[in-house]
């Protein structure tokens, strides 16, 4: 256990997850300013030959059903477009902060929430927002639970296996035992890496959204909530009933063809973006 007066930086510091990859952080720019292209992608990509094969792997399966292998970025480019291109580098990018000595069990339930919680992100972000940013802010909203896993894996997961899915008594939990809370944790994290902040407002307060000071936040809470309700918890799920959640969340919960494109698309991408 820590001490409560412990800084934040020197819990970051136990972590030691590698930074969030300069490509990934050059991509969120481009998207930012409207100005991206295949070419600067393609440039982009060259710089980073691992990232690049691992794009090349992902656009090889199934889940895109491409006709033909693709072999290089600017096939993949040309047959799957930007839009899922840019996914697929920044989901690949995200998954390269986790630590190789984290076990696939512990963090299989962390992960698979995050895609499902950028996947709805996506999907209930209006057409006048940057659903590409909508999703980073989903997929990074909980990365102080990643921290806390690294620093302390027996103990965090002890800790998510005894607690409710509601945010606050985690939080709390997380205050108890450790100093901090994984809100607090992931905001410090997406800072010191340099992240948009759109994501380090998500991260901060996707369980009290009203705190926040982006329109992307409120839907990275209902996002959050309604990935927990489909099946992709990371702590036991004991919350309160669908009525109590958000509109937007039980409006998209209601729709039984979504919900079951999301299901699928969370197990798609999970086999896709991690190593087998």
């Amino acid at each position: 256990m820590i001490k409560t007066e412990e800084p934040v930086a020197n819990l970051l510091s136990i972590a030691k997850l590698p930074p969030f990859p300069t490509v990934a952080l050059r991509l969120m720019e481009l998207i930012a300013e409207d100005t991206i292209s295949f070419v600067e992608v393609g440039d982009l990509l060259k710089t980073d030959a691992t990232l690049s094969a691992a794009v090349l792997r992902a656009s090889n399966s199934p889940l895109f059903s491409a006709r033909g292998e693709i072999k290089s970025i600017p096939l993949a480019l040309v047959t799957l477009g930007l839009d899922r291109v840019s996914l697929l580098i920044l989901t690949t990018a995200m998954w390269r902060t986790v630590p190789g000595a984290l076990s696939p069990q512990s963090i299989r339930p962390w992960w698979r929430h995050n895609l499902a919680t950028a996947l709805l992100c996506k999907q209930l972000a209006g057409h006048d927002m940057v659903d590409e940013y909508c999703y980073m802010c989903g997929l990074l909203h909980s990365i102080g639970q990643l921290v806390l896993l690294s620093a302390f894996p027996s103990q965090y997961a002890a800790l998510l296996a005894r607690t409710s899915a509601c945010g606050c008594r985690l939080m709390e939990a997380e205050r108890s035992q450790f100093g901090v809370d994984h809100c607090e944790l992931g905001a410090a994290l997406l800072k010191k890496w340099n992240i948009p902040d759109e994501m380090v407002d998500a991260a901060a307060h996707h369980h009290d959204p009203a705190s926040g000071s982006h329109p992307f936040t409120p839907i990275v809470n209902a996002s959050c909530l309604a990935a927990t309700y489909l099946g992709f918890p990371v702590t036991p799920h004991v919350g309160s009933g669908v009525e109590e959640l958000p509109a937007v969340a039980q409006e998209f919960l209601n729709d039984e063809r979504l919900c079951a494109e999301i299901m699928d698309r969370v197990k798609a991408m999970e086999g896709t973006v991690v190593p087998a």
